[in-house]
Formats: C-alpha cells, sequence, structure tokens
C-alpha cells in the first residue's frame, strides 16, 4: 500500500476517537473496515501506531511522533486549500461566510442564536470541537473567525496577536452529587467535604482542567482522586448516581439527571471565564461588541431555565459572575 494525504486524516481521526468504533463512525465507514485500513497504514509506517485496550486505543511513543507530522501536513495542507479558495471567492466577488465555533456544549447554541440575528442570511457557518486548543489554534490561523470558549484562571489560551478577546463572565463549577449522598441535604457544600470521594472528570487536555482541579484540591487541603475519565456528561451522570463518584459540572448544562443532584460550593474554589474571541481581519469590532452583547444576554436567559443556578445567581452569585475584576 502506497501512503496517501487521506490516510493521515484516517490517523488523526483514530487518534482524537479515542476508540476504533467512534472513528468509524465519524469516518462513515464500518468498525472492521476502519480497523483493516489502521492495520494496512500501520504496516506502511513501519509498526503499530496505537496501543489497544478494552477502554480503546492511545498512541504510543511512535505514533505520538507521527501525529505530530500527520497535524502539521494536514494544518499546512488546508492552509493551502483556503487560501487558494478565499482567493477564487474574493477575484469572484463572492462574500465568505463567518465561521463561528465553540467547544461543545451548550455556549454554542448560545453563540449561534446571537449570530443568526445578527449577521443577515446564510452568511454563519460553525464548527463545534472538542479540544479547546484546536479551536483557539483555528482562531490563529484564520480558519475560525468568532468563537466562545473557557478559560481556567492560570491557564490561559494562547489565541495569537490576529485575535482579541473579551470575558463574558465568570462561570462557577458546582458539584454533582448522588440524591442519597450525606452532602445531598446541604444547600453549599465546601470542597474539602470531598476529600475522601473519588471523581469523574473529562480528558485532560490543553486547557489545564486537570491541573487546576488538583492545585484547587491542594490548596483545600488534599489531592482529589481522579478514578474514571470520560468526555461523556451521561456516562458521569451514571457514576454519579451509583455512588460511584463526584463530578464538577458546568450550572449552564441540562443536570442533573435522575438519582442525582446539583449543588454550589461554598465560596466558589473552581470557576471558568468565559471569552469571546475574533479574529480582527474577519471581524469588525463593532460586530464582536454586538455579539458579546446579545450572548450575554442569551446566557442571562439560560441562567433563568436553570433553578439550581438561579438560587446561585440571586443568593450572591451574580455579583461573583459579573464582577468588574472578571
Amino acid at each position: 500500500m502506497q501512503l496517501e494525504f487521506r490516510h493521515l486524516r484516517v490517523l488523526l481521526t483514530v487518534a482524537e476517537a479515542g476508540s476504533i468504533r467512534k472513528a468509524a463512525a465519524r469516518l462513515q465507514l464500518s468498525q472492521p473496515a476502519t480497523s483493516a485500513q489502521l492495520k494496512r497504514i500501520e504496516g506502511e509506517l513501519g509498526g503499530p501506531l496505537f496501543v489497544r485496550s478494552a477502554e480503546g486505543v492511545k498512541p504510543n511513543e511512535n505514533g505520538q511522533y507521527v501525529l505530530r507530522c500527520a497535524r502539521d501536513l494536514v494544518v499546512g495542507f488546508d492552509r493551502l486549500r483556503e487560501y487558494a479558495r478565499g482567493a477564487g471567492e474574493a477575484d469572484s466577488g463572492a462574500a465568505l461566510p463567518l465561521r463561528a465555533g465553540g467547544t461543545a456544549g451548550p455556549l454554542v447554541s448560545l453563540l449561534m442564536s446571537a449570530l443568526f440575528e445578527l449577521v443577515p442570511g446564510n452568511g454563519v457557518t460553525v464548527d463545534a470541537r472538542r479540544s479547546v486548543h484546536a479551536l483557539v489554534k483555528a482562531l490563529g490561523l484564520s480558519k475560525c473567525d468568532i468563537a466562545v470558549f473557557g478559560e481556567f484562571p492560570g491557564f490561559p489560551l494562547p489565541v495569537g496577536e490576529s485575535v482579541a478577546a473579551r470575558t463574558l463572565l465568570r462561570e462557577p463549577v458546582f458539584v454533582l452529587l448522588a440524591e442519597d449522598h450525606p452532602l445531598a441535604r446541604r444547600e453549599r457544600v465546601a470542597l474539602h467535604e470531598l476529600a475522601d470521594e473519588e471523581w469523574v472528570m473529562p480528558e485532560a487536555d490543553e486547557s489545564g482542567v486537570h491541573a487546576y482541579l488538583h492545585l484547587t484540591c491542594r490548596a483545600a487541603g488534599f489531592t482529589p482522586r481522579v478514578a474514571h475519565v470520560t468526555p461523556d456528561l451521561s456516562v458521569a451522570q451514571m457514576l454519579v448516581a451509583g455512588r460511584r463518584a463526584v463530578c464538577g459540572v458546568w450550572p449552564s448544562a441540562e443536570v442533573p439527571a435522575r438519582g442525582t443532584v446539583l449543588r454550589p460550593l461554598v465560596d466558589v474554589p473552581f470557576h471558568r471565564r468565559l471569552q469571546l474571541a475574533w479574529n480582527t481581519a474577519s471581524v469588525p469590532a463593532e460586530l464582536a461588541g454586538a455579539v458579546g452583547d446579545r450572548l450575554l444576554a442569551e446566557y442571562l436567559a439560560l441562567v433563568r431555565q436553570r433553578p439550581e443556578y438561579l438560587a446561585w445567581w440571586e443568593d450572591g452569585g451574580e455579583g461573583f459572575a459579573l464582577g468588574a475584576d472578571r
């Protein structure tokens, strides 16, 4: 088999998905076909690139190097193609759509709602990504025009010189508990009271979410035990309902699920800054300002739809979220 450019996308899809089954669904191939193709690619590149287990696949040392090279090649090719297409459309006088982005969750929907009101016609496209690092990189490479994402204190995301950003508000982390957990009877939970619990967390990424948890918990006098890792909130909810873990969640999300309760943490030890960022070369400052105002209004409307969040908001939380030092 001769290695082709499309094979690099297969490798990157498998690495991002973390399993052959999920990668096959994204590639619109059968799982056996995806597995067979991956083996042929690995054979062409000299040997296994992934460690396979019951939990999925992870790149080995050789795979990590190959994936870094593959990403550089794919990004370079995409930039070349996008430049060529953009130049062609500019020559023909066609208007380019505004490319909006965000990480998975309600924030993307709020951004799109704001843009649909402010940008006429069909002038908006969306690219929702799981990785905030990939999103920020897309902004810096002019592959995305405007995006919304969360940023943890102490872990700033490098947006690039051509990108401007506005902090909309500070969003707290609440804790998700089983409804029969002893702490579920409290209106608020102190972080140190969770010292003996096991945690379920999303996968570690460049956002610093795991490091942020560890640093904050250590300041409260304990080291958190992250026993479960999943990007799927429904899986986390199941673990919490079964008293197998506790979980930090954003109160803007649609939680809790049956068998769980949502409680704020005393003194808001965890939070993230919700950032609206835009490429200054493609988004006028007036439009960015209008989008930010509309997005904030949409978020405040969402707060009113979440009873636990609204109670926190009205009990002094609004001052924290919208404070001058946000």
